[in-house]
């Protein structure tokens, strides 16, 4: 099972979506669009679930705005696609989580110290979605997100480290010159 937040749900559901940037060129990711489709097909062929944590779904929703109806409905058709909630089992994970923090020294879990306390409060009820979920992996271009989920042992992906779909036409992928015809 693995998990997306906010930023691969948008690029997933909303065409338009704006990429992150990708860290080594400092631009948007190329193709984002194109790999995230590659990565719902990866994940359907290993028949993969996806759980969106309902704090994800809330950060998009306020993104989509009126749209978001749709976008509700449009998830509501994938089969393989959950929102899982913050609930009372979740919320124990989280508070697992932080006491297990505590105990190593840590005062704050990890995260950016700069970062709003409420998104971090997001952030940390994500993962303890996620973990309590028992995902194997994030989806997330979030550096807040990776800090707190690989300190649980929870891999993370952002969309630059996402693969680019096989091209469809790998003869006019070649270096070479065309051959002329005479």
């Amino acid at each position: 099972m693995v998990s997306i937040d906010a930023g691969f749900l948008s690029l997933m559901l909303h065409p338009e979506a704006k990429p992150p940037d990708d860290p080594v060129t400092n631009k948007p990711v190329e193709r984002a669009k194109e790999r995230i489709e590659q990565l719902l097909e990866d994940l359907d062929a290993a028949q993969e679930r996806i759980i969106v944590p309902a704090p994800a779904l809330a950060e998009f929703l306020v993104l989509a705005g009126k749209d978001g109806p749709q976008y509700i409905n449009e998830l509501s058709l994938r089969s393989h696609i959950y929102v899982q909630p913050f609930d009372q089992m979740a919320a124990i994970e989280l508070a697992s989580m932080e006491l297990s923090a505590r105990g190593k020294g840590n005062k704050r879990q990890p995260g950016s110290p700069q970062a709003p306390w409420q998104k971090v409060k997001f952030d940390r009820q994500i993962v303890a979605i996620s973990k309590l979920h028992g995902v194997h992996t994030i989806y997330s271009d979030d550096g807040d997100v990776r800090n707190i989920a690989e300190s649980f042992g929870i891999k993370v992906v952002p969309c630059w480290k996402l693969d680019l779909p096989p091209n469809k036409t790998p003869l006019l992928d070649d270096k070479e010159p065309p051959l002329e015809i005479k």
